[in-house]
C-alpha cells in the first residue's frame, strides 16, 4: 500500500501546472518541496521551525523557485501574499530531529485557517496527521476547524486495522 505522503501527492498532482504556487507548510527534509519542484511548478514556499533542519533542507533544495522561512507555519500569511494552488502539511515531529519539538494544536489550527484563506478556489490541501501523544489533541482540533467550514470538501483516509497510525485529510476549496 502507498504511504499517506504518497497518497497526498497523488491528490495534489492534478492542480499542479507551470504557474502553480505551492506551500510546504512543514518543510522537514523537503520531500513535499521535492515533489512540487519535480512537477515543474512556478513557486514553492516552505516553512520549518527547527534551524538545523531548515538550513540543511534549504541548502539542498534552494533554487529560484523556492522561498524558505525559518519560522512556524502559523506565520505563513506574513510571507505569502498571493493565492496558492496546493498546500501540504505533515503534522507531528521530524523523525530525524529533536523529537521533543512537535507541531502544536494552537499554532497548527492557526496555520490551517491561514492556509484555507490562501488557497484558490479548486485548490487542494493535504494534511498528514500523526496521532502521537500530543498529536491526538491536535488532530481533533484541526478536524473540528474543518467541520465548521462551508467552502471546502474534506475526505479522510485512514487505515482501519491499525490504531494511532498516520491518516490523511484531503481538502478541496469549493468557493
Amino acid at each position: 500500500m502507498k504511504s499517506m505522503v504518497d497518497l497526498s501527492h497523488e491528490f495534489i498532482r492534478p492542480v499542479l501546472h507551470k504557474q502553480a504556487i505551492c506551500v510546504d507548510a512543514t518543510l522537514g527534509q523537503g520531500k513535499d518541496t521535492d515533489f512540487f519542484l519535480s512537477q515543474n511548478v512556478h513557486k514553492v514556499y516552505g516553512f520549518e521551525i527547527q534551524r538545523d533542519v531548515f538550513e540543511s533542507t534549504k541548502e539542498r533544495l534552494d533554487d529560484q523557485r523556492t522561498s524558505f522561512y525559518n519560522v512556524g507555519h502559523e506565520h505563513m500569511e506574513e510571507y505569502i501574499h498571493e493565492e496558492v494552488d496546493a498546500i501540504i502539511f505533515n503534522f507531528g515531529y521530524f523523525p530525524q530531529g529533536d523529537l521533543k519539538i512537535t507541531t502544536q494544536s494552537s499554532s497548527s489550527v492557526s496555520a490551517v485557517k491561514q492556509a484555507l484563506s490562501l488557497l484558490k478556489v479548486k485548490g487542494r490541501m493535504a494534511l498528514v496527521m500523526y496521532p502521537h501523544e500530543s498529536g491526538v489533541k491536535e488532530a481533533k482540533c484541526i478536524e473540528e476547524l474543518l467541520k465548521a467550514q462551508e467552502n471546502i470538501q474534506v475526505q479522510k483516509v485512514q487505515n482501519l486495522l491499525v490504531e494511532h497510525c498516520p491518516y490523511l485529510l484531503l481538502i478541496e476549496k469549493r468557493r
